[in-house]
């Protein structure tokens, strides 16, 4: 089957659940100058799904509910300037894990944190 798929989409989307998936859209839209693509709310204002594209990959995510519990996952995003990303991030209320920083042989200099729902947020430049 040709279109499998939505144009421009991987095949492969993390999703998050989270409690309040608004805030977390907003957050990954100042860092990472996210693009909301799709949106479904449910009939109390949730939202029952979302789809935001992150550069060219495209994540998905909702608000928890009694059949489906919050989540935290660990995800890595490259970034044209991991130091501006990971500043916004902390700027916005994220949690530092650690500071970005080139290690011996990496040619990545990365950093992460935490955003408010838990998630461990991985953010790289490649420099070499």
């Amino acid at each position: 089957m040709e279109n499998f798929k939505p144009q421009h989409y991987n095949s492969l989307s993390p999703y998050l659940i989270v409690d309040n998936a608004e805030k977390l859209m907003d957050l990954l839209k100042l860092i990472f100058d996210a693009k909301e693509l799709r949106r479904y709310d449910s009939e109390d204002g949730k939202i029952a799904h979302a789809e935001l594209l992150l550069d060219d990959s495209v994540i998905m995510l909702s608000d928890s509910t009694d059949k489906y519990a919050a989540n935290k996952t660990m995800l890595h995003m490259y970034v044209p300037d991991v130091f501006a990303a990971f500043e916004k991030a902390i700027q916005n209320g994220c949690q530092i894990i650690e500071e970005p920083i080139n290690k011996e042989g990496d040619p990545d200099t990365r950093g992460s944190f935490y955003d408010f729902a838990g998630n461990y947020w991985a953010v790289s430049t490649q420099m070499n």
